[in-house]
């Protein structure tokens, strides 16, 4: 289903999740594989810096729209924004949106519409923070609790959505606790991570007038002026993380479990090194020793029931 350079093409442009990714077992895989590959092209576009604001805009809203039937204008498109990216894995997965979109097309009907549905969810978010951030005349940030969960429901609970949906076809019963709630679980995960992710890049985000969690009067680099907020949404990750803990000792499948259990690991070892607000240009990374060692300890998790109830305790 996906050749051999197109897993070489994830493993350039995330090492960590082809690490996961490569143990799925093959009735979820390829769909995982191609919904991620897709999601980080449009990702890279709304990144593209080089190219006009109003322009990713437009590439986005067509890609959205025409995500399975791209005509020349969107495909003119795509080139360009490939062209501003330097020699590298971005620009070689813009370059073969075209031939990641055809995989997805041979996938079953099934897949390609919780594909669609995902990927439509993750470019309005990305499409959100384009208007949001570079667009607006007044203050980038977002304004208020309920901007943010429709931010990281967007752009990450959705892929929690779509990937215990797509499990949930290819195994009965696919999880210990019903359908509805392993949904609510895995959403909670998703958006659990990425507010790790806001969390970690605050400092950074601020610095470029710009934030997600919300405020509303003047952005501050004062580490004590930001503490209140950046404590309480601390909490709020934290909670959604214990979600993923739960989702992933609720499973069946042992790969499944296996995949899931290292991001868990990862969030609640960055989440633990941002007790403060980060000072300003220092790097929150779990290193890649570290990886390493998370996977052994999700292997076990996988392999034994009941140690999850301890591995995945917050840290200290």
């Amino acid at each position: 289903m996906i050749d051999f350079e197109l897993w070489q093409l994830l493993k350039g442009v995330s090492r960590s999740f082809y690490l996961s990714v490569r143990f799925l077992p093959s009735r979820v895989r390829p769909a995982i594989a191609l919904g991620y590959l897709l999601a980080r092209a449009s990702d890279t576009i709304a990144d593209a810096n080089s190219l006009a604001a109003t322009d990713r805009l437009k590439i986005l809203s067509q890609l959205r729209a025409q995500l399975f039937t791209m005509d020349p204008s969107l495909q003119r498109g795509l080139k360009e924004c490939a062209q501003q990216q330097g020699d590298g894995a971005e620009r070689q997965l813009l370059e073969r949106v075209e031939e990641i979109l055809a995989c997805a097309r041979r996938l079953p009907q099934n897949n390609q519409d919780l594909l669609l549905e995902v990927l439509g969810r993750i470019m309005r978010g990305q499409i959100l923070d384009i208007e949001r951030f570079e667009l607006a005349s007044s203050l980038h940030a977002l304004r208020s609790p309920e901007e943010l969960e429709e931010y990281i429901y967007l752009v990450a609970g959705s892929v929690g959505e779509f990937w215990t949906k797509l499990c949930l076809q290819a195994w009965t019963p696919y999880s210990r606790v019903d359908a509805q709630k392993i949904v609510i679980l895995g959403t909670e995960y998703g958006k659990g991570l990425q507010l790790v992710n806001i969390l970690r890049d605050y400092p950074q985000d601020v610095r470029l007038g710009r934030s997600y969690l919300p405020v509303t009067g003047a952005l501050s680099e004062d580490i004590k002026v930001a503490e209140p907020l950046f404590e309480e949404w601390r909490a709020v990750a934290s909670r959604y993380l214990e979600s993923g803990a739960q989702y992933v000792q609720a499973i069946r499948p042992f790969r499944v479990r296996f995949a899931c259990a290292l991001p868990v690991l990862i969030g609640i070892e960055t989440l633990a090194k941002l007790k403060t607000v980060p000072a300003s240009g220092q790097r929150i990374k779990v290193s890649r020793g570290r990886v390493y060692w998370l996977m052994l300890l999700s292997l076990l998790i996988a392999a034994v029931p009941g140690c999850g109830k301890v591995l995945f305790r917050p840290k200290s």
